[in-house]
């Protein structure tokens, strides 16, 4: 894995690059921290130059100030290291938040992608009952900021996996994974590399509460400007996510655009919880574009 850094009008953005072939982004979710992506890279570096890149949050050097990050900005941050980095438009996968950004950069600037697979954006403002998800994110935010980690985290958990209104509880196999669930997803002891990642997502956590959780949820999604982009965009869920919002959310971007929902392994963190079987995934949907 070669790393790298660019300097966007002054704004450190780092990423990570292996492989060689058609060019592939890879844009992580929570804070933005490429290194999670790793795993998944690595399977896929024997068909394509992998590239995968961090969140100016997550590329920040200390003492940065931050203040509320906007998937606006994140784009023109994801344009910069397209140009910078690629001769061709790359086809993107990004989940989570940055699937967010990857909807938003589809919208304004379509002839930069060839292909955009967005995994679980959480658009919440397609779901009928959206106001109460963002009441209890925000509900998550308060908590990170006058109760602590543990109590955002239990709450953060309670919000991803309530179940649509009127169906069973679902099974929460992983409390974790949707808070600081990274290191307990790893099959073999820590590299001192991984461990150093674990230190710096956990300090990245409160930033992610504090800064991004709210502004990218709440974003507005254009359907008219997406529905104009064609076979170009492919929606993706978890299999272990249904029932919950974050696979809610992708079905309803889905069909709101007309759209089928590709179903792909394992859950939210699919990609960092099975990386060889999402890998693998996502390559046969490639080969079949």
């Amino acid at each position: 894995m070669r790393t790298g850094t660019l300097n966007l009008d002054g704004t450190p953005i780092d990423y990570r690059e292996c492989g060689d072939g058609s060019p592939l982004l890879l844009l992580p979710g929570g804070a933005g921290h490429a290194g999670v992506l790793d795993g998944i890279a690595a399977h896929l570096a024997d068909h394509y130059r992998v590239v995968a890149m961090s969140s100016r949050l997550a590329s920040a050097r200390p003492g940065t100030e931050h203040g509320d990050q906007h998937p606006k900005v994140y784009v023109e941050d994801t344009l910069g290291l397209i140009e910078a980095l690629f001769d061709e438009p790359p086809t993107v996968f990004a989940f989570s938040a940055s699937a967010i950004t990857t909807l938003d950069l589809l919208t304004r600037h379509p002839d930069r992608l060839r292909l955009a697979v967005v995994h679980e954006p959480p658009v919440l403002g397609l779901l009928p009952d959206a106001a109460r998800y963002r009441d209890a994110l925000e509900a998550v935010r308060t908590a990170a900021r006058t109760q602590g980690m543990d109590e955002a985290g239990r709450l953060m958990t309670e919000t991803m996996t309530a179940p649509e209104p009127g169906t069973d509880s679902p099974d929460l196999r992983h409390p974790g994974d949707w808070f600081d669930g990274y290191a307990e997803t790893v099959p073999e002891p820590p590299t001192p590399e991984m461990l150093e990642l674990f230190s710096r997502l956990g300090e990245l956590q409160p930033l992610f509460l504090e800064h991004v959780l709210i502004p990218f949820t709440t974003a507005e999604v254009d359907l008219s400007a997406l529905g104009g982009v064609g076979p170009r965009l492919v929606p993706v869920a978890g299999i272990d996510s249904r029932g919950q919002l974050p696979y809610r959310a992708a079905a309803a971007l889905a069909a709101g655009l007309g759209l089928p929902l590709n179903e792909f392994p394992g859950g939210h963190l699919g990609p960092i919880e099975r990386p060889a079987q999402f890998a693998g995934a996502l390559r046969a949907l490639l080969e079949g574009r």
